[in-house]
């Protein structure tokens, strides 16, 4: 999508906001289109991640895992 004009008088700050809730709405679709349901506590998981790469680490994973879970391990 081509950026309007006023996309080039924004802060370094908020195009990496735009870009985390881009990151966020994609791992959602990808989530429900792949599983179909996610939990509340996963919803927020994501909702709540401001790491950008961590985000991007996660919708790639989308991809690879067989559950939910998998995306999100329990911390060791």
């Amino acid at each position: 999508m081509p950026e309007s004009w006023d996309d080039h008088h924004v802060s370094p700050a908020t195009r990496e906001l735009r870009k985390i809730t881009a990151a966020r709405r994609a791992i959602d679709v990808a989530l429900q289109t792949r599983f179909l349901w996610i939990s509340q506590e996963k919803r927020d998981a994501i909702a709540t991640c401001d790491d950008l790469e961590l985000l991007r680490q996660w919708l790639i994973r989308i991809l690879t895992v067989d559950t939910v879970d998998e995306l999100f391990p329990e911390p060791s």
